[in-house]
This record gives structure tokens, C-alpha cells and sequence, in this order.
């Protein structure tokens, strides 16, 4: 193939061609950001329930409410709005805004999972309001070595 053609280009132009060409390559060949894991619609599943088709609404306008972690104020995209009694046991409650607040996934926090389920996905915490307040600001490791939350973890249903 005979590029020679190229060199009579002005700089410019040369100069443009292959930004052009890197910007293009890095739009194709970037990894596209993993989609989260709706955690709670997987063990809903599991239990046989599938989430209303007014749950994408009501956890959008639930963001808008309380668009922070409650357990440490963080405000970015790894927020998940979580059900305080989980659906798929009271699926009366799945809609219900006093049965939702939200918690972060950010990374080294992890309060969706640690406080929300008590880190294991299938299980819940009522008592999540207070334990907001009780760890608040608190880190992913320091949670784990509170003596409270083990207490709770191994009580956890």
C-alpha cells in the first residue's frame, strides 16, 4: 500500500488526520462500562417476582428526594436505591417511598451491601435507618471490624 501521498499534506491537516484516527480508535477499542447487577431483582427472581414496571419511575424520583449515599453523603453513580424490607417478601411495599432509601457501591464504602444486606445479597436489614447514623461516614473495613455490625452479620436473616 502506498501511503507516500501523505507527505505531501500540509502539517495541519497530517496533524488533524491523526487525531482524528486516535479518537476514533479509542471510541471503538474502549471497554464499554459494565451495567451493575440489579442485586434485588436476582433474589426476587429467585423467589419467583418480577419488579413493577413502575420501579425504574419510582427509584428515579426517590433519587431526586435523597439523592446522596445516607450512610456517607457520597453523590455519584454508584448509587442504588434500596429497599429497607426487601420486595420480594413484601411486594406490597416495593412502590412505597417510607420503604426505600438510597446507599452507595462506591468503592471501599460499599454501604448497599454491607449495611443495606449485612453483606450478603439475599438478606436484609430493617434496622437500616439507625445503622446509617451509627456508621455514618464510616469506611467498608471499618465497618467490618465493628463489633456491632458483626453482631447484627451474624444474626442476619
Amino acid at each position: 500500500m502506498n501511503i507516500s501521498w501523505l507527505l505531501h499534506l500540509p502539517l495541519p491537516v497530517l496533524l488533524l488526520a491523526v487525531v482524528a484516527v486516535l479518537i476514533l480508535g479509542y471510541a471503538l477499542l474502549r471497554p464499554t462500562r459494565r451495567r451493575r447487577r440489579d442485586h434485588g431483582l436476582h433474589i426476587a427472581r429467585k423467589h419467583g417476582r418480577e419488579r413493577s414496571s413502575e420501579w425504574a419511575r419510582i427509584a428515579k424520583e426517590h433519587r431526586l428526594r435523597e439523592p446522596a449515599c445516607m450512610a456517607c453523603g457520597y453523590r455519584g453513580k454508584d448509587l442504588q436505591v434500596h429497599h429497607i424490607k426487601p420486595f420480594h417478601l413484601h411486594p406490597h411495599l416495593e412502590l412505597d417511598p417510607d420503604n426505600l432509601i438510597t446507599l452507595c457501591e462506591a468503592k471501599g464504602r460499599d454501604h448497599h451491601l454491607l449495611l443495606g444486606h449485612l453483606d450478603a445479597w439475599d438478606s436484609y436489614n430493617e434496622h437500616i435507618r439507625e445503622d446509617v447514623k451509627h456508621f455514618y461516614r464510616k469506611t467498608a473495613v471499618q465497618i467490618r471490624a465493628d463489633l456491632h455490625w458483626q453482631k447484627k452479620m451474624s444474626q442476619r436473616p
